[in-house]
């Protein structure tokens, strides 16, 4: 019985991933509504429900699997370090929404979980900003801490966090997420 879990458990996840993927890549072809940049996307939304239905580890990996998957779509990477920060450790923070795993059966630990996981993706994407693209605020006549977390990365973030918080919501009051494995 417990390979049958295992198995039903890998695939849950895998199928979850690849709708993330397909999220993202919807969203990468749609252009941007923001001066700056940057995309409105559920891609996260996968993620969480990965980080909260199994745990914080899982959902982790499953965020840094996508994160590697998202340079498929449409890359822009200039060194090795702001790759890692853009794409791989910016979905895996999102998989940290686990940590209330276990506090799930309210749809605001649900909520929270989707709030700290954006919180943490938009904290990636900043610090990547402010080391590796303070030219282009500095080209605007910006403040590159202004420029990376206010200008570019907010809008489009707050934007993603609320559709998947919208999004997220009306899911949970489907009992979408809520269904037991076992």
């Amino acid at each position: 019985m417990t390979n049958r879990f295992e198995i039903r458990k890998l695939t849950e996840i895998a199928l979850l991933i690849a709708i993330a993927f397909v999220l993202d890549l919807i969203a990468s072809i749609i252009p941007s509504p923001f001066l700056y940049g940057g995309s409105i996307s559920l891609a996260m939304l996968p993620i969480f429900v990965i980080g909260l239905r199994f745990d914080w580890k899982v959902g982790v990996l499953s965020g840094l699997a996508l994160g590697f998957l998202s340079t498929l779509n449409n890359p822009y990477i200039i060194h090795p370090i702001q790759y890692l920060l853009d794409y791989p450790i910016a979905y895996g923070v999102v998989g940290l929404s686990g940590v209330f795993k276990d506090q799930t059966n309210r749809l605001g630990r649900f909520l929270a979980g989707i709030v700290l996981g954006s919180f943490l993706r938009y904290l990636a994407h900043g610090f990547s900003g402010i080391i590796f693209f303070s030219e282009y605020a500095l080209m605007e006549g910006k403040d590159p801490w202004v420029y990376s977390f206010i200008l570019y990365n907010l809008p489009y973030m707050a934007a993603s966090m609320a559709f998947c918080l919208i999004v997220g919501s009306i899911l949970w009051q489907r009992k979408l997420f809520q269904k037991n494995l076992h």
